[in-house]
């Protein structure tokens, strides 16, 4: 009996110590975020796909139309620059009504578009706060030789950078949310086959 009784002891013991590593490693992996949620409504979180997908377009034309100034801009004249410049910022205008459309909602969104949310408005902030530095500067300095040594070129940079971030960020969580979906689907599927 007393070897029973050591064993018994000993497997105890073994648990007891193990138990706390699980339970740390059962609390680390659910902090990651889910793709979907029940809370989330799936009218809303649609009309998010599109609004980020509508999102990503603007932000594209931005980087496009602030690229073509980091390349042209000392060959154009002021004023070409500000046509250019305005159009972009009537895409960064869009991009900023998207965001509040999805800030009102964004309670009823699946938690990866909340995410997503989060990580790009920052962006756009950056995008709001350098086009407006631009614009004043091209409108004090309506000269493309003066222009050019103010901060009016670091203006134009971070344009393009925060555009560019904008549509990398989002095009890389709709695409691994989509894949997660995806295996999410095929698991249901398996599993369904198993059970039959």
């Amino acid at each position: 009996m007393r070897p029973n009784f050591l064993k018994t002891t000993g497997l105890l013991l073994v648990l007891g110590l193990l138990m706390p590593a699980g339970m740390l490693l059962a609390s680390t992996t659910s902090e990651i975020p889910a793709v979907t949620s029940r809370k989330a409504n799936w009218y809303d979180a649609e009309q998010a796909s599109t609004l980020f997908n509508q999102m990503n377009t603007l932000a594209l034309k931005v980087r496009k139309e602030v690229g073509r100034l980091q390349v042209q801009g000392y060959e154009l004249d002021w004023e070409a620059q500000a046509g250019r410049l305005a159009r972009a910022k009537a895409d960064v205008n869009r991009i900023g009504n998207d965001l509040l459309q999805l800030n009102e909602v964004k309670n009823k969104l699946e938690p990866w578009q909340q995410s997503l949310l989060n990580k790009i408005t920052p962006n756009l902030h950056e995008m709001v706060y350098q086009m407006d530095a631009a614009l004043h500067k091209l409108d004090v300095h309506q000269n493309r030789t003066y222009l050019a040594m103010t901060q009016y070129p670091q203006n134009i940079n971070m344009i393009y950078k925060s555009a560019n971030q904008m549509t990398n960020t989002i095009s890389t969580v709709t695409q691994y949310a989509q894949a997660e979906e995806k295996m999410a689907a095929l698991e249901k599927t398996n599993n369904r086959k198993v059970s039959s």
